[in-house]
């Protein structure tokens, strides 16, 4: 049944139609990296002192929507998808706002491709027989004011860390082994499946700056400033990525909402790869030869 999960992910990507630029005569998505994580994992317990007490276990997502009582386990489904080469290319000269496409690729992954993909999955599971659920999607879903900026009750990078897919960065983006430069999502489902093996790994493990001190690009590259060595300042980034010049910038471009930002997940050393991971493997071939 993994292997049936992680084809299907893949296929409602790849072949989607929409998942094509003809300015970049290039898809804006690839294949997706996909894991599995139990649902009884005490991560996501955690997750309500590591985020607050009002992010959603998987028990409480799925019984939003089933109805109390109705949870006996299972397991949560998580997926990154990578920009492509050309969509990262598209990004990497801009310094104040994104690039025409990336902002495309915004509202085509959060608005569209992705709530698609999500209900195609689980329609797929349901036909098997089983039932599941998109928590972003379902009624427990919704945005928390906190003292340090917006904060949700299901954070897809959270997800995508307990399902061992990746580690946290300075700017608070996901650093997967196909880099920060990607989009994730999930979905809850009822089905007990073997959770991919590995241990969770420290929280920054794939980012430069925590493993020596050696990078720092990304808060070279944020134009609002909300990246320091101190971390990211959500509330600055909110505001310039998601504000009033943001959204008119994306009405030039006819899409409604924000243009979004992304820009520190391009031109730095985690936009394609894990380089802590890198690193660590050429000093084991150096050690050896």
């Amino acid at each position: 049944m993994k292997e049936q999960i992680r084809r299907t992910i893949t296929r409602l990507v790849t072949e989607n139609e929409k998942n094509w630029s003809q300015a970049l005569n290039a898809p804006y998505f690839t294949a997706p990296l996909v894991g599995f994580a139990s649902a009884d994992d005490p991560v996501f317990e955690h997750f309500k002192e590591a985020v607050g007490d009002w992010h959603l276990t998987p028990r409480e997502a799925f019984e939003a929507v089933h109805g109390q009582g109705s949870w006996h386990g299972g397991t949560v489904v998580s997926w990154v998808m990578p920009w492509s080469q050309e969509l990262r290319d598209s990004n990497r000269h801009q310094v104040e706002r994104p690039s025409r496409q990336v902002t495309e690729a915004y509202h085509l992954s959060y608005f569209t491709l992705m709530k698609e993909l999500r209900a195609k999955l689980l329609h797929f599971l349901a036909d098997d027989g089983y039932r599941g659920v998109a928590p972003v999607d379902g009624p427990g879903f919704r945005m928390v004011d906190t003292p340090t900026g917006k904060s949700s009750t299901w954070s897809e990078r959270h997800i995508g860390y307990a399902a061992r897919l990746g580690s946290f960065g300075l700017s608070r983006g996901f650093i997967s082994s196909l880099g920060s430069a990607v989009y994730l999502s999930s979905v809850v489902i009822d089905i007990a499946l073997e959770p991919d093996p590995q241990e969770l790994s420290d929280p920054n493990e794939g980012c430069l700056f925590y493993y020596n001190g050696s990078c720092g690009a990304c808060v070279r590259r944020c134009p609002g400033q909300a990246i320091s060595k101190e971390g990211q300042d959500k509330t600055i980034c909110a505001s310039y990525a998601y504000g009033r010049e943001s959204i008119a910038l994306s009405a030039t471009y006819g899409l409604r909402g924000p243009a979004g930002c992304a820009l520190c997940q391009v031109k730095v050393p985690c936009e394609s790869k894990n380089p802590v991971a890198e690193l660590k493997e050429k000093r084991r071939l150096a050690a050896i030869f």
